[in-house]
């Protein structure tokens, strides 16, 4: 089959674009850009892909089925052709995946507002080690894997990062109730994408929908100690195993310790007790991996292999893409004052000598928004200095920058365009420990990658 991806540069689309050609169909597609990590990947497998749109193109082409990315909207010249013309059938990302990818099998549907895409590689990474030959698909690069899918086993269980943001401009429901989980794994329900939703209460909505679908020989693995988790669980048709650090949970998490080398923490049952080293640091990187631990042992139902010593992570997780004894670059995603504030804390931890540079690039429809104006506030506490890149997308109600910067008081702070970063960046690396944090869920122009550059070129 020919299928044409309308946003294929997208994480879920590259990476479902590579999974579907590895099953021996022809794939290609299009988007207005595609940056790296995305972008490289791509390339890697030989995937041809058109910079910008166009009908005439689409027409020539000529594809069995095209799939329409959830960021692609009405106007588009691509979807208005497939709308006037009908000549050529086309459906959303989820859509494919339920028809294509999942069918019969059991699936494992992570989501949650943060720490999808790294529960969802860790539990790959944990049953493939212990040769369970999962399929999984990603939403993002994992650095243990060659891409972010992989089809696995046929009769083997599928694991997939469940997001609650909507499935294309014509499918508004959440793309993780296309995906049938038998085990539903909830990190946390939070505040997000104000974009689609009203309020917390219509998040919880949505997520409750999913768990209806959850079967009774199924599970849920949640977050114990999330209040908004706890209004929606437990239920009475399937089993909820719960996990945190409260006492009342099923699995508790009990003496974390983290370093810059590692972190190491048990996880307590009312039958075990597994002590766990992982590479990830930060206490939400504890709960992650808490979690993933959990949804792959009751998979298995035996004792469970989990040394995540060679678990590499994810692109853009945390990732150090530079360090030496004074200078660390590190990128994130981080893009929810939840998660960047949990962030900040987990490097501040790891590197407690250093001081920590932070710079934030409002990118995401939410953290464009005025609707975190209050919250972004304390998110960077624990930073030395903060510099805050204008806003990716303008809107009527965009995010002030410059009363942001005003407001955080614990350190100095200012708005700034890319070139002054580019500008004035390079010149604060010098003999004194430092960690350079780029936290955007784009690529933030690669100044990262421009900075490490920096680094080279002067020592």
């Amino acid at each position: 089959m020919q299928i044409y991806f309308l946003g294929i540069g997208g994480t879920a689309m590259g990476n479902l674009a590579i999974l579907l050609q590895t099953q021996g169909h022809e794939v290609y597609g299009s988007d207005q850009k595609i940056y790296s990590p995305m972008f490289d990947l791509l390339a890697e497998h030989k995937i041809v892909t058109h910079i910008g749109y166009s009908a005439q193109r689409l027409e020539k082409l000529n594809p069995d089925l095209v799939v329409i990315g959830n960021a692609i909207a009405r106007g588009n010249e691509e979807v208005e052709w497939l709308l006037d013309r009908k000549k050529i059938p086309y459906c959303s990302l989820p859509e494919l995946i339920h028809q294509q990818i999942i069918g019969k099998r059991d699936t494992i549907v992570v989501s949650g507002t943060h720490g999808k895409t790294t529960t969802t590689a860790l539990i790959a990474y944990l049953l493939s080690m212990n040769r369970c030959d999962p399929g999984y698909f990603i939403g993002g690069v994992p650095l243990n894997f060659p891409s972010g899918g992989n089809y696995g086993k046929e009769d083997g269980p599928f694991i997939i990062e469940g997001d609650e943001y909507d499935s294309a401009f014509f499918d508004k429901r959440s793309k993780f109730i296309h995906y049938s989980p038998k085990i539903l794994v909830i990190n946390n329900i939070e505040l997000d994408h104000l974009d689609i939703f009203r309020d917390l209460q219509d998040i919880q909505r949505t997520f409750s929908h999913v768990i209806k679908l959850v079967p009774s020989c199924g599970y849920i693995v949640a977050n114990g100690d999330s209040a908004a988790i706890h209004e929606l669980l437990p239920v009475p048709w399937t089993r909820t195993i719960f996990v945190g650090k409260d006492g009342g949970n099923d699995f508790i998490i009990e003496d974390a310790r983290l370093t810059q080398q590692d972190t190491t923490f048990s996880l307590v049952s009312n039958t075990t007790k597994i002590s766990i080293r992982s590479p990830l640091f930060g206490e939400h990187n504890v709960r992650n991996v808490a979690m993933a631990i959990v949804a792959a042992q009751e998979y298995l139902g035996t004792n469970l292999n989990s040394d995540l010593s060679h678990f590499a992570g994810i692109r853009k997780r945390q990732e150090i893409i530079f360090r030496d004894e004074n200078t660390v670059i590190i990128e994130d995603f981080a893009h929810h004052p939840t998660a960047i504030s949990e962030t900040i804390c987990a490097i501040k931890q790891a590197f407690p000598s250093h001081r920590l540079i932070t710079a934030f690039e409002p990118r995401s429809n939410t953290a464009c928004s005025n609707c975190f104006q209050k919250d972004f506030i304390g998110a960077f506490e624990g930073s030395d200095e903060v510099y805050i890149a204008e806003v990716y997308k303008n809107r009527a109600q965009s995010l002030d920058i410059h009363k942001l910067a005003r407001d955080i008081r614990y350190c100095p702070a200012q708005p700034v365009d890319i070139s002054s970063i580019k500008a004035t960046f390079p010149g604060k690396i010098n003999r004194e420990k430092q960690v350079f944090l780029f936290l955007s869920n784009g690529d933030f122009s690669n100044l990262a990658q421009y900075l490490k550059d920096s680094v080279n070129s002067k020592f």
